[in-house]
């Protein structure tokens, strides 16, 4: 019997749900195939599509006169269904039916607004096979995408948007755009390095390197992890996740990609983290202190939208270059965006661009929400992520990490492994300083050894006045009272911040090359006075920083000044508050 009358009576019912019910309806998208590649009913067949719901009671019945392919699309209220597919074939001229055959049957699920499509492919005689997909409510609307890239469009500098809505496809501007990386890539170097230790939670130490690469953005400690899981582990990643662009080569601040893979990226990053840390990296990268939010997160947040993301900033050729790129969750709806943007006139031109995307994407409500009472918008200064405080800046100072943001740290004064045997007064913090000329030539310097492995490892740079007064006591009370005035200064150049001590490592490893011992104030301290491959290491590190406006002392292999001099011997501290 055909099963019209029941057709009817779910159209009728579908028809009698009141409107504010039909606003949590979504749809069954049902997709049939006969596949007739080894035979096919020799005198036709009738198709049966039923649905039931989880009391059992039949909410659709459909039958179809055989063809090749059929599609039917149905409006359901939210709730967990069964359906079932079955053929009858003909007999007698399709007078009359034989007994079901071919059956197949799955459970599933119709989300508030979302499709569910059920894909079910017939084998004459063989059974048949179906397949489920649960696809969630569409967002963003399309509306909210065309807006999105026309403010984009309308922008300063050169910008790309990439964006995966909620159903895993692809929107943007200019997508495919390479980047070179700024602090985004630090997400990256945390998925590589959780997948390296395995499926197990980090150890206390890992989570000391991780936990401020992440929330403060430390490029000392990005340093360290990039050391440990190294270009093959990211590249490796980076297929893993999709991303068509990504290259890396000798530093993580030299990786490039485009807004496309950054927005793939993190559509999957937590698949890709072992399950047992899983947990862990999605904390991380939900919890960036507060100064770093330039962008994204106060709007998605105001739209009920729990926010995984990682921005970055540093200043380039073009101007200043302004990322950011992040995951979304409200729900079963997913979605991922990256914007990338360079030559911005000013760090807070930049951050304008990607608060104006997200306020399009997550909507007037958001926009609304975010804006109460929201006061000033985190980011509109250069973020305090670079090192010193605003009376080291106003003194000229500078972090190294802004022009070089991969070159190493490990300032000798600040521990017990110095000549002195203690750590000196004014050095609480791993800031190394310099007047902004130095640290940009620095930043030179750093490129130019890339390219043969190399990098830097500064063991000294702006000094306070204080740490200099006490090398001094500790010479005259040691009875070392000869190497004031020939090692070591009263008034010293790195009091002024344009003085630096460093030494050069290998980027493939992070070890040191063979120099000589760092302070060991005597003639096997003079440049020159080496044979060999240290005379050799020490005549690259020479000629690299003089080629970038720096200065050798002779006595000291590792002292170099910069041809700019400060106006000022300094006593302002490193973090130690006083």
């Amino acid at each position: 019997m055909r099963l019209v009358r029941a057709s009817l009576l779910c159209l009728v019912v579908a028809l009698l749900v009141p409107a504010g019910a039909s606003a949590a309806r979504g749809t069954l998208d049902y997709r049939q195939v006969v596949d007739t590649s080894r035979g096919t009913y020799v005198e036709g067949s009738f198709s049966y599509v039923s649905v039931r719901d989880a009391r059992g009671a039949v909410v659709l019945e459909r039958e179809f006169r055989q063809r090749r392919r059929l599609r039917l699309r149905q409006p359901l209220s939210a709730g967990r269904y069964r359906v079932t597919s079955f053929q009858r074939p003909c007999s007698a001229g399709c007078a009359a039916l034989d007994p079901p055959t071919d059956a197949c049957a799955r459970p599933l699920r119709v989300l508030p607004r979302g499709r569910t499509v059920v894909r079910v492919v017939v084998r004459p005689g063989r059974g048949c096979t179906m397949g489920v997909r649960v696809q969630p409510a569409l967002f963003p609307p399309r509306s909210r995408l065309a807006a999105a890239r026309r403010y984009i469009a309308s922008r300063a500098g050169v910008n790309s948007w990439a964006l995966i809505d909620s159903r895993g496809r692809l929107h943007g501007f200019a997508p495919g755009r390479r980047y070179v990386s700024a602090s985004v890539v630090k997400a990256m170097l945390l998925v590589a390095y959780l997948r390296r230790i395995g499926n197990r939670m980090p150890t206390t130490l890992d989570r000391l390197l991780l936990g401020p690469m992440i929330t403060v953005s430390d490029n000392a400690r990005a340093t360290l992890v990039y050391r440990r899981v190294g270009d093959g582990a990211l590249r490796r990643l980076a297929r893993r996740a999709g991303m068509r662009s990504f290259t890396v080569a000798h530093s993580w601040a030299a990786a490039y990609f485009s807004a496309a893979d950054q927005a793939r990226f993190f559509y999957v990053f937590d698949r890709l983290v072992p399950p047992r840390s899983r947990r862990y990296a999605r904390r991380l990268l939900s919890s960036i202190v507060s100064w770093q939010r330039w962008g994204f997160s106060r709007y998605s947040l105001a739209a009920g939208f729990r926010t995984f993301f990682k921005g970055g900033w540093r200043p380039t050729s073009r101007g200043a270059l302004v990322h950011e790129a992040a995951a979304f969750e409200r729900g079963p709806v997913r979605l991922s965006m990256a914007v990338l943007t360079d030559g911005n006139p000013s760090h807070a031109y930049g951050t304008a661009t990607l608060r104006g995307v997200a306020a399009r994407i997550f909507g007037r409500r958001a926009r609304q929400a975010a804006d109460v009472g929201a006061g000033p918008i985190p980011g509109d200064a250069p973020p305090p992520d670079q090192a010193g405080t605003p009376a080291h800046r106003r003194a000229g100072l500078a972090d190294v990490h802004r022009f070089a943001p991969d070159v190493s740290t490990e300032l000798v004064y600040r521990t017990t492994r110095n000549i002195t045997g203690r750590r000196l007064p004014g050095y609480c913090r791993e800031w190394a300083l310099l007047l902004e000329p130095a640290a940009r030539d620095l930043g030179r310097v750093q490129r130019n050894l890339r390219r043969r492995g190399l990098g830097l490892l500064i063991l000294d740079a702006y000094r306070p006045a204080r740490a200099t007064r006490a090398l001094v006591r500790w010479a005259e009370r040691t009875g070392r009272g000869h190497l004031v005035g020939t090692y070591l200064a009263r008034r010293s150049n790195h009091n002024l911040g344009s003085a630096v001590d460093l030494t050069l490592v290998r980027l493939s490893d992070g070890h040191r090359v063979r120099m000589g011992r760092f302070d060991a104030l005597g003639p096997g301290a003079h440049t020159l006075d080496a044979s060999g491959r240290l005379l050799r290491n020490r005549l690259t590190l020479k000629r690299a920083m003089e080629r970038f406006g720096f200065s050798n002392y002779w006595r000291e292999w590792w002292h170099f000044d910069h041809r700019v001099k400060g106006t000022r011997y300094l006593d302002l501290t490193l973090g130690c508050g006083a």
